[in-house]
């Protein structure tokens, strides 16, 4: 497996090429390739200093699935693979999920812990709201597969599933210490505010934005999701229509991160610090099983620190 490679190991193995990039040389002619590698392990940047034109071929006809040899190598405490021999794989001959990253939480257990919140909500319109989307042939499949993000936080199969329950989780902690909070409000806003993603992300050959993804993102996504199927539950109440809606929209918090609102009601605030509060304890908790036994991680850009792993 890729994230299993130590500084001077060898490594050989089946890989997709999310990205690739053909790089001159500096100081003489000619160029070498760079391919950021994936398994399900994760992703490792290799680079082929010499390389037959036949490569160069196939990754420009769009093919990504090689077997690859090479050698792991560190530089400036960033390991990457120094790859010396590449082969194509016909896609038809491997199935894809093998190659991408899950959710290291079980199928089962989210799912029982999924069902356990939806018993704590008492509305039907809720319930129901819920019930679209989880019992959905399309939305279901692909609220429960999605990934959580490219790759910040929970960028694997099941880490929409795996963020928004523990979003969840921790939005109802915090909630039962304000017995004024709508609880109902708590569990569904935070399962449904990332929902968008099912649609701004692609990752049947890695984990990359769809058009519209890029273009709208995934806040007016949910936006429409969500009000496209509330308009199919009759009586649906006006002002739970827009608890809903603005917990969506509000859950980045800020404006310069995107956020079309800012939080307004309880359950926003909580659900805004409850998904800021999962995204970067994961981070921690990937930085200290990256560098195990290091006293400080690399530089965070997406959290502009070091993080002490002691």
């Amino acid at each position: 497996m890729l994230k299993e490679c130590k500084n001077g190991e060898r490594f050989a193995g089946t890989v997709l090429v999310n990205e690739w990039k053909e790089v001159p040389f500096r100081q003489k002619s000619g160029a070498f390739l760079t391919l950021t590698c994936q398994d399900r392990s994760g992703i490792l940047q290799g680079k082929m200093w010499e390389y037959p034109p036949q490569v160069l071929g196939w990754l420009k006809e769009g093919h990504d699935i090689f077997n690859i040899r090479g050698v792991a190598s560190e530089y400036r405490g960033t390991l990457d693979l120094s790859i010396e021999e590449i082969q194509l794989i016909p896609k038809e001959e491997i199935d894809l999920t093998t190659l991408l990253p899950s959710s290291p939480v079980s199928e089962k257990e989210l799912e029982s812990r999924l069902q356990t919140l939806q018993t704590k909500i008492h509305s039907p319109f809720l319930q129901m709201l819920l019930n679209h989307f989880l019992e959905h042939p399309q939305w279901g499949q692909a609220y429960r597969q999605a990934p959580a993000a490219v790759k910040i936080h929970q960028a694997y199969l099941r880490g929409l599933w795996e963020h928004s329950v523990r979003v969840a989780e921790l939005a109802e902690g915090i909630a039962g210490h304000f017995p004024s909070i709508n609880q109902d409000l708590i569990i569904t806003g935070a399962l449904l505010h990332d929902v968008g993603k099912i649609g701004e992300y692609s990752y049947e050959r890695g984990i990359k934005f769809t058009t519209e993804g890029r273009l709208l993102g995934h806040i007016i996504l949910g936006l429409e999701l969500i009000s496209t199927e509330i308009s199919k539950i009759p009586e649906f109440p006006q002002e739970l229509r827009s608890k809903i809606l603005h917990i969506v929209s509000s859950h980045h918090g800020k404006y310069e991160w995107q956020s079309p609102k800012r939080p307004k009601i309880m359950e926003a605030l909580v659900i805004h610090y409850a998904d800021i509060m999962d995204a970067e304890l994961y981070q921690f908790e990937q930085a200290r099983n990256d560098h195990p036994g290091d006293e400080w991680s690399p530089y965070i850009p997406s959290m502009e620190r070091y993080l002490y792993l002691k």
